[in-house]
């Protein structure tokens, strides 16, 4: 149990750093669309956990509101939002993965 919480320590970690990538005007939508619906497609082919994957964009959506709280005092509700949405979005990248792996035979 020890490492699992280990790896979802890494992952809450990692999503802080990457919340920060908001912050360049150009990468934001990008970032909240397409980054997680391309890493849960990316870490499920790599047989990494949804649970990972989950908590890393839920902490990139926390990051973005403590961040953004900090320095503006608004979008705390849109940042917290996205700490929702972009989960489940990976969850869509990931799960369609896992599907197409299933129906491919077995090497």
């Amino acid at each position: 149990m020890a490492r699992l919480t280990t790896k979802l320590l890494y992952a809450a970690l990692l999503g802080q750093v990457v919340a920060q990538l908001g912050w360049i005007d150009p990468l934001f939508i990008p970032l909240v669309l397409a980054g997680p619906l391309l890493t849960g497609a990316i870490l499920a082919s790599r047989r990494v956990s949804y649970a990972w994957v989950a908590v890393l964009w839920a902490s990139t959506g926390v990051g973005m509101a403590w961040s953004d709280w900090v320095v503006n005092q608004s979008d705390v509700g849109f940042h917290l939002a996205l700490a929702v949405l972009m989960p489940l979005v990976a969850g869509i990248g990931w799960g369609v993965v896992r599907l197409i792996r299933r129906q491919l035979p077995a090497p």
